[in-house]
């Protein structure tokens, strides 16, 4: 595995680490799990957002662009 998909393997289990801590929790009423949780999704959204969001992010961008045509009287 290279240093790319195991940069994304470890953000993916630290947003199911995060949810798990949320679920827990919330089920369990312990707000330190909460905080906790609320750290991990901080961190994942500014330091692996682009790694783990951006082909989204690009597929989005495109529907988008293509709407905002079609809206515009663009070719039917």
């Amino acid at each position: 595995m290279n240093a790319g998909k195991m940069a994304k393997a470890f953000w993916i289990f630290m947003v199911f680490l995060g949810f798990t801590l949320l679920l827990l929790g919330f089920f369990t009423g312990d707000i330190m799990m909460w905080l906790v949780a609320l750290a991990i999704g901080i961190l994942v959204r500014y330091c692996a957002y682009d790694l783990l969001f951006a082909k989204y992010d690009q597929k989005i961008a495109q529907v988008r662009q293509k709407y905002a045509q079609r809206k515009d009287g663009g070719p039917s």
